[in-house]
């Protein structure tokens, strides 16, 4: 009986791939959608590279120290990344959106300061960028509000110090200002109310990293064209059962359960060698990390190839003509490549869907592909994916061999 079951297993790959659409369909497509998915999915991933600060062109006008004194602080502000620039300069930035923000201070700026007068700064944004200058503008201005600030304490301190006689008995009016001012700058350093921000922050760690680009692209266009390809089997079942091939082949010394074994061998082969290929063209293409558990991977693909081959025995028990089967599968696959996590990382969609998401053979097979991919995990965190891939091929199997009809 192995004979037999070897052969048709052999004469079924040998019609599967005797046409060259076949090629197309399960190599040639999946590299393209899973190129241009991973391309499109990778935007949504996190910069490598730090936030360097809004960047905004400041023309320093004033020869004062004040105005010196702002621009260091602007430069001092993580939120900000200052660009000296001329006030022409700094406008056509804008309009080339270079800078999200212009700031000019003025040549009067420490002048008016001094004096307690306002100051008009001008600022010039772009219209299609006036979110982006917001965070800017606040920062301007938390500035010079520190500055007017200590600006103001030290005038008051003065004030008080003339009250009492001291630049009578010889202390330095101007020098006191000056002093004043600097104890001023150093309160805010260690200001007596601080606003404490509490949030909480989920910690990346291997178990909880979410796929992106290529990573969840390259095993998510795998799992969908290789279950198009093994459900794809379970039509060449229905087509031989209404021709009356597999008729005639029980007529000949072959059981029942050989006919069955050989053609799901063949669909069941027909995947291993698809997923294999795709597999290593993901590692020398786009360079997808497959891990360090040879073991692992090994047996994650033989349950997701043995549940999808015994789904597809599922679909051929329970439809009559290959047009059905046909509709069915295409509704299968996109129904499972989508909820299942296929498209894209199940961690990102809401919880019910989720939730339902976990009914699907392709999510337990996607958690398993992402847990050795993304998350650099071996054998054992893989094992409980393996384990309910392979009770649903059972399942799948003992319903579809039950119900299928050979005539």
């Amino acid at each position: 009986m192995l004979r037999n079951i070897v052969d048709i297993a052999v004469l079924y790959l040998r019609m599967t791939y005797s046409s060259p659409a076949v090629l197309i369909f399960q190599l040639v497509m999946p590299l393209v959608f899973t190129a241009m998915t991973g391309v499109a999915s990778s935007g949504f991933a996190p910069g490598d590279e730090e936030f360097a600060g809004w960047p905004v062109a400041v023309a320093l006008q004033d020869e004062g120290d004040l105005g010196t004194d702002f621009l260091a602080r602007l430069e001092a502000d993580p939120a900000l990344a200052v660009q000296l620039k001329t006030q022409e300069e700094g406008i056509a930035a804008v309009e080339e959106e270079a800078v999200v923000a212009a700031l000019t201070i003025p040549a009067n700026f420490s002048e008016a300061l001094s004096a307690g007068n306002d100051v008009a700064l001008d600022f010039t944004m772009n219209a299609g960028q006036v979110v982006e200058a917001q965070p800017v503008e606040q920062a301007v201005l938390a500035v010079l509000g520190q500055m007017q600030a200590s600006l103001a304490a030290a005038q008051r301190s003065t004030n008080v110090a003339a009250s009492l006689g001291l630049f009578e008995a010889g202390v330095n009016q101007a020098d006191y200002f000056d002093e004043s001012v600097k104890r001023a700058n150093a309160a805010w350093q260690q200001p007596p109310i601080t606003v404490v921000t509490q949030q909480e922050t989920r910690i990346e760690s291997a178990e909880n990293q979410i796929p992106i680009g290529i990573n969840q692209s390259s095993p998510g266009m795998m799992v969908m064209f290789a279950m198009f390809t093994m459900l794809g089997g379970a039509i060449t079942l229905i087509q031989e059962r209404q021709e009356g091939t597999l008729s005639r082949l029980l007529i000949m010394p072959v059981r029942k359960v050989a006919v069955l074994t050989g053609k799901l061998s063949g669909v069941f082969v027909t995947g291993i060698l698809q997923i294999i290929i795709l597999i290593v063209a993901g590692a020398y293409l786009f360079s997808v990390p497959w891990g360090q558990s040879p073991l692992a991977l090994a047996l994650l693909i033989l349950a997701f190839a043995f549940a999808i081959t015994s789904l597809g025995m599922l679909m051929a028990a329970l439809t009559r003509t290959p047009a059905q089967a046909n509709s069915l599968n295409t509704i299968i696959v996109l129904a499972m490549a989508s909820l299942g996590g296929a498209w894209w990382p199940l961690e990102i969609v809401p919880q019910w869907m989720q939730t339902l998401g976990r009914l699907f053979p392709t999510s337990w097979a996607m958690t398993g592909f992402h847990d050795i991919i993304t998350r650099g995990l071996g054998l054992t965190a893989v094992l409980p994916e393996v384990a309910v891939l392979l009770a649903y091929g059972v399942l799948f199997l003992a319903i579809g061999a039950w119900r299928f009809r050979y005539e």
